[in-house]
């Protein structure tokens, strides 16, 4: 069974279920701060201008990256208000 999709059997019913095929290894890296998002889209750069990604799959890859680069701004900018908040609750 190991060159076939692989299945899921549903608790409910019973019923096997055939997965859809993986596309291949996974890939994964680090994108935790700002700094792992600018290296994630310079490599991105260097594979679509050396033809290792089609240009099309990179521009949608580094709207992705930007759309994570968003949240994490987010979350650092929140965690700072957050800080100010309790160090002028502490001083009054």
């Amino acid at each position: 069974m190991s060159d076939e999709n692989n299945v899921i059997i549903d608790g409910i019913t019973g019923e096997v279920e055939t997965l859809p095929p993986q596309k291949g290894k996974r890939y994964r890296c680090q994108l935790d701060t700002m700094q792992d998002v600018k290296r994630e889209m310079a490599k991105v750069y260097r594979e679509a201008r050396s033809g290792i990604v089609d240009v099309q799959d990179a521009t949608k890859l580094t709207w992705c990256l930007q759309a994570v680069a968003k949240v994490i701004e987010g979350s650092d900018i929140e965690s700072r208000i957050e800080q100010l908040e309790q160090q002028a609750a502490v001083k009054k």
